[in-house]
C-alpha cells in the first residue's frame, strides 16, 4: 500500500475518481532500484503496471547480430568462427510522472522490452489483475484508462520504430530523407 498522493503524482490518472485511486494505491508498492538494476526484460510475463516516481528508466531492445570471423595464419590454415554481437537499443526514457510496463494490459501480457534504471529510481508496481477489478465495477474509468494506455502505446511504438530505422540507416549506411 502506497500514499495517494503518489498516485495522483501521474497525470496518467488525472480526472480518476478519488475512491478509484484510494483502491490503486491500496495494492500498490513502492520498490527502490539502483542504477543499472533491471526491473522487467523482453519476454517475461507482464503482471504490473509501472511509474517513476523519482529517478529515470531507459526501455530497449537487445538486437543480436552474428558475424563470421576469420584468421588466416598461413595459406593452408583458415579458421573461421561465428561472433554474436549484442546491441542494446534504447527506445524510449521514462521520466517521474510517467508509466510504463503496458503490455500487463494487452494479451498475451509478455513484455516487449527491457526496462532498466539509468539513474537510481523509486518505482511503483501496480497489479494489472487489481486494475482490472476497478474497471469491472466502473467501465467508465477504465474507458478513460484504456484511451489513455492507448496514447501511450502509440507513443512508445513511434519512438521503437523511429529508432530501429535509425539504427537499420546506421548499420547500412543509408540516407533516409
Amino acid at each position: 500500500m502506497i500514499d495517494i498522493e503518489i498516485v495522483k503524482g501521474f497525470s496518467f490518472f488525472l480526472d480518476m475518481p478519488k475512491m478509484d485511486l484510494s483502491e490503486i494505491a491500496q495494492v500498490s508498492n513502492v520498490f527502490e532500484f539502483n542504477l543499472n538494476e533491471i526491473i522487467f526484460k523482453d519476454g517475461e510475463d507482464a503482471t504490473d503496471l509501472y511509474g517513476v516516481v523519482d529517478g529515470e528508466v531507459q526501455l530497449s531492445l537487445m538486437v543480436k547480430d552474428k558475424i563470421i570471423k576469420t584468421d588466416v595464419q598461413y595459406e593452408e590454415s583458415i579458421r573461421t568462427s561465428i561472433e554474436i554481437i549484442e546491441k542494446d537499443i534504447i527506445v524510449d526514457s521514462i521520466f517521474p510522472g510517467e508509466v510504463f510496463g503496458w503490455s500487463a494490459f494487452i494479451n498475451p501480457r509478455i513484455f516487449t522490452t527491457n526496462a532498466k534504471c539509468s539513474k537510481s529510481a523509486k518505482i511503483i508496481s501496480i497489479p494489472a489483475d487489481e486494475i482490472k477489478a476497478i474497471f469491472d465495477k466502473e467501465p467508465q474509468v477504465g474507458y478513460v484508462f484504456m484511451e489513455r494506455l492507448a496514447e501511450i502505446i502509440a507513443h512508445r511504438l513511434r519512438n521503437r520504430t523511429e529508432k530501429l530505422v535509425e539504427t537499420w540507416s546506421e548499420t547500412f549506411d543509408v540516407n533516409i530523407v
